[in-house]
């Protein structure tokens, strides 16, 4: 929702505000939902994209969703712990 990045083109897609998610989900029918936002609004957003039909999360934040949905997939994606492993294995190997 910052301003500053609502209407940019990041990678050859153009940056939507969060109200405009609904109508999106309606006419792209997504399958999977890749959250990087802050955790204090991914359980937020995940409801509300499991209501549009989400099936899956590739889960970048802190936020658990695991236990929240029984019939939706999560991967967590935790940087830290990757990158720890990627800098023992370059040290170690």
């Amino acid at each position: 929702n910052n301003p500053d990045v609502v209407g940019t083109t990041v990678g050859g897609l153009v940056v939507l505000n969060s109200n405009e998610l609904e109508a999106f989900c309606k006419k792209e029918q997504p399958e999977i939902a890749i959250l990087c936002i802050p955790a204090e609004y991914a359980a937020e957003n995940a409801d509300k994209l499991v209501q549009l039909g989400i099936k899956g999360f590739w889960n970048f934040t802190q936020c658990d969703l695991v236990s929240r949905y029984e019939n939706v997939a999560v991967e967590n994606v935790h940087l830290g712990d990757s990158l720890m492993k990627l800098s023992y294995k370059i040290k170690n190997d």
